[in-house]
């Protein structure tokens, strides 16, 4: 199986396409669930594949970096797995990449144990319809979560969000950032939700969702919930969602920019912060030319 051009200097590659397997990582791949444990930085690279359900777990002390990419041609559905044991730190980067204007699901799960932290970076830059459902349960005490999220619709993408984060027990923090980007006809609908159940007192959870419309007709929804049934936490939420700064605009203008290199600049430093967050300098700059195309490319500014 060719590998893709940036991923070819990678030491830790796994390939899943159509019906074939091809590891070339140290790790167990057994059923298709993946074993990582140690400090590495993984590239998980999924195009077209046939099964759907993966599970990955992170062994105890484990500092991984996995990165994964979805590319899509066809109506595709996944299941992920993830399991993350006690005094881990991972970082889970996701990349969705469409070939043509399909339909693409994400059901992912993640459990969180002891101690244990996940960051989940999620581009969302991909043509078509997309439906993503992430769950996360932070199982024991001192386990968090961080989701940082960039979406960019264009043409007449449909983008269903649902995010739902499920302190289980003390002492757990989790927070989430949505930046989002309606370009065009595009439609951004998101459900973020935080339950704190009675018992797990000193737990925090916090979003944040800001959006900007580029187009009359595009539509950014968010319904941000918090389900708090303990009185000694910590709990905030909000969403912020609107029009392009006309001041910002003039200002870049009056400099003698064209509309179409204002508006880039100003959409340049609102999705800096995420950019910033990808560690691995390939996968950074892949992102960054989907994110050029999705602004630049269609009749939209």
């Amino acid at each position: 199986m060719k590998t893709p051009t940036y991923l070819n200097d990678k030491s830790q590659v796994i390939l899943l396409r159509q019906d074939e397997v091809t590891n070339k990582s140290d790790f167990e791949i057994n059923d298709l669930k993946i074993k990582f444990k140690g400090t590495e930085s993984v590239y998980l690279y999924i195009e077209d594949f046939n099964k759907k359900d993966m599970t990955f777990d992170f062994l105890e002390n484990s500092k991984i970096k996995l990165y994964i990419i979805v590319r899509s041609s066809k109506q595709t559905e996944y299941n992920f797995l993830l399991n993350v044991k006690s005094q881990s730190n991972i970082d889970v980067f996701t990349g969705l990449r469409n070939k043509d204007n399909v339909s693409v699901s994400i059901n992912r799960t993640t459990n969180v144990a002891k101690s244990a932290t996940i960051h989940l970076n999620n581009a969302i830059v991909n043509m078509g319809h997309t439906y993503i459902n992430e769950f996360v349960h932070l199982n024991e005490e001192k386990a968090s979560v961080n989701i940082n999220q960039l979406n960019i619709g264009s043409y007449n993408d449909l983008t269903n969000v649902n995010q739902d984060i499920f302190h289980n027990a003390k002492h757990t923090i989790s927070n989430i950032e949505n930046w989002l980007i309606s370009n065009s006809n595009s439609k951004l609908n998101y459900s973020v939700s935080g339950r704190i159940f009675k018992g797990n007192e000193f737990s925090s959870c916090s979003q944040s969702n800001k959006g900007i419309i580029l187009k009359e007709l595009g539509e950014i929804e968010v319904e941000p919930k918090l389900f708090i049934d303990e009185y000694n936490v910590e709990a905030s939420h909000g969403a912020a969602i609107g029009q392009m700064d006309d001041e910002q605009l003039y200002y870049l203008l009056s400099r003698g920019l064209t509309e179409l290199q204002a508006k880039s600049l100003i959409i340049s430093g609102y999705t800096l912060p995420f950019i910033n967050s990808i560690q691995d300098e390939d996968i950074q700059q892949l992102v960054e030319r989907q994110i050029h195309k999705k602004i630049t490319e269609v009749d939209a500014l």
